[in-house]
């Protein structure tokens, strides 16, 4: 089973190091590596097994699923820079798959109207499989379902990446989103190291953090791509 991973970074190159290790020690190895970084250089030895993308301007979010368009392995992988997958977590990614044909997540959401929603994953452990609506910080699916993303296009380039993954491959491909297995006594399958995943995602360059209208944002698309037949678990 191919793998190939691709981990988005930006203005925390410090986490890069133990990121790369994480995927290193995955118990389904990955045959390619490639970094994103948006904005330039930064002063890392990269190991010889990892390509590398600089881009700038900065293209936010979407660019990295247009780059796994290429990718001709079976399963891909993407990362944020926030995230440290545990051991297992490939592993657990593709016997989901193999159940569900889906996509997997580890932060999950699921819509709650008018504009909350709940979190499964690595924020609310299950030890089952958890159907979501969309999720975010580590994604996994088989690399032919990714083409569905770029069914429609961007309607909005500064945010919901996450959201228009999933409502394009349930839109277009009939592909479901789940949170895979998150059990509290085995946090080898987690998608990332839930202690971790807190601060790092909570840090001063959060994007949530730095920009007042994210959450705004992410609620108008959720309300667009449902317009557009995307099916909520908690739709009327």
């Amino acid at each position: 089973m191919d793998v190939t991973t691709i981990i988005q970074i930006y203005k925390r190159p410090e986490y890069l190091q133990e990121q790369l290790e994480a995927v290193a020690n995955q118990s389904i190895k990955t045959s390619k590596i490639i970094v994103v970084h948006n904005e330039g250089n930064i002063n890392f030895k990269y190991p010889d097994n990892v390509q590398v993308i600089y881009v700038n301007p900065n293209m936010k979010f979407h660019l990295r699923f247009a780059i796994g368009l290429l990718a001709d392995t079976e399963y891909i992988s993407f990362l944020d820079d926030d995230t440290i997958p545990q051991p297992r977590w490939y592993e657990n990614c593709i016997n989901t798959i193999k159940k569900h044909d889906c996509l997997c997540v580890t932060n999950g959401r699921i819509y709650v109207p008018p504009d909350k929603w709940a979190g499964p994953g690595w924020g609310n452990p299950s030890n089952n499989e958890v159907l979501v609506d969309f999720g975010g910080h580590a994604w996994f699916l088989r690399t032919k379902n990714l083409k569905y993303m770029w069914f429609d296009d961007i309607y909005e380039y500064k945010n919901g990446e996450d959201i228009m993954l999933s409502a394009n491959l349930q839109i277009f491909g009939k592909i479901p989103t789940y949170v895979p297995p998150h059990p509290l006594n085995d946090l080898t399958l987690w998608g990332s190291h839930p202690e971790k995943a807190r601060r790092f995602g909570s840090d001063k360059v959060a994007h949530w953090i730095t920009q007042p209208t994210h959450f705004q944002e992410r609620f108008d698309l959720i309300r667009k791509y449902a317009s557009k037949g995307w099916k909520l678990i908690n739709s009327s």
